[in-house]
């Protein structure tokens, strides 16, 4: 059985991570693939070391997706397997909120299709990303009653604002009244008026974070608040290249200022990397303190931490 390292969150003092099995589907899960995952799939590690702390969620999920900490320290995660998303209150492990029904998609107020991602702000309202088969966006009350929704798989008009391919990662930046989406399959991310402050702007196009095309697919982002900044993980090429002498391998990672411009890349393949076969990384997070960056691996099953210099 292949385990997948697939998402990361940062609690105060934790790390908070999700392993899941390889288990390929189209919006309707297989017999087989119904069948929980029969071990612990979110796991608290130690962000020194790496170490396991302690783990719950065996013979519940199906295909854990989106992993999300708001400032209560409740925990939101997304089942792609599912068509679900659950929260947990701090130190639970039966979820005390349950979204979607089980194993049935859904394009109404009532279904998702594979929700990909949750964004909470410090009220209580959450934004979800929904997801591979919707291409949708919904603003929730803290009730979870449904406020808005945005996004569009695509249509005559081409390529818009407000045509998501694909919504992958979804953050909230909360002082900039923002939600900003990672566009996957259209190889950007943008931004929409959160409607915190005025609802009359819900869903309202605000700028682009992330230029189509610049990272190739953008796959997460994440709001790192202590540095000002978001940063994102894109798959622009997996190849080495020649430069002089020189062999380079590509970036993972790229961090962003909050006006979309790109500052920096990071998180190169090394050489020792490229021997273990293909890199694609799933999904990152910071440290509060801005100071570390934490990469979720999908393709080499590894969490790899990086410190600003």
């Amino acid at each position: 059985m292949s385990l997948l390292m697939h998402a990361l969150c940062l609690p105060l003092k934790q790390t908070l991570a999700i392993y899941r099995t390889y288990r390929p589907f189209s919006n309707v899960l297989s017999n087989e693939a119904r069948v929980p995952i029969a071990f612990d799939v979110i796991l608290k590690l130690d962000p020194k070391t790496g170490r396991k702390i302690s783990g719950f969620g065996s013979n519940f999920f199906n295909v854990p997706h989106g992993l999300t900490i708001d400032n209560s320290d409740n925990l939101w995660v997304t089942d792609t397997g599912r068509h679900q998303i659950f929260r947990f209150a701090k130190g639970q492990t039966t979820p005390n909120l349950e979204l979607g029904v089980k194993f049935v998609p859904g394009s109404d107020q009532q279904h998702f299709c594979k929700p990909t991602g949750v964004a909470v702000s410090s009220t209580g309202v959450f934004f979800v990303a929904d997801g591979y088969c919707n291409s949708r966006i919904l603003k929730y009350s803290s009730e979870a009653q449904v406020l808005a929704q945005w996004g569009t798989v695509g249509g005559r008009a081409g390529l818009t604002p407000y045509t998501l391919n694909i919504p992958h990662s979804i953050i909230l930046m909360e002082e900039q009244d923002l939600v900003c989406v990672a566009d996957r399959e259209n190889s950007r991310a943008l931004c929409y008026n959160a409607g915190l402050k005025n609802s009359t702007l819900t869903g309202v196009f605000n700028r682009t974070l992330v230029p189509q095309g610049n990272i190739g697919k953008v796959y997460g982002i994440y709001y790192n608040k202590a540095a000002q900044e978001v940063v994102a993980a894109g798959v622009i090429s997996l190849t080495p290249y020649l430069s002089g002498r020189q062999t380079i391998y590509p970036p993972r990672a790229f961090i962003y200022n909050l006006k979309g411009q790109r500052q920096l890349s990071f998180a190169n393949i090394t050489q020792e990397m490229a021997k273990l076969g293909q890199s694609l990384i799933h999904d990152l997070c910071t440290s509060r303190d801005g100071q570390s960056y934490y990469l979720a691996d999908l393709d080499q099953n590894k969490v790899y931490k990086y410190n600003k210099v």
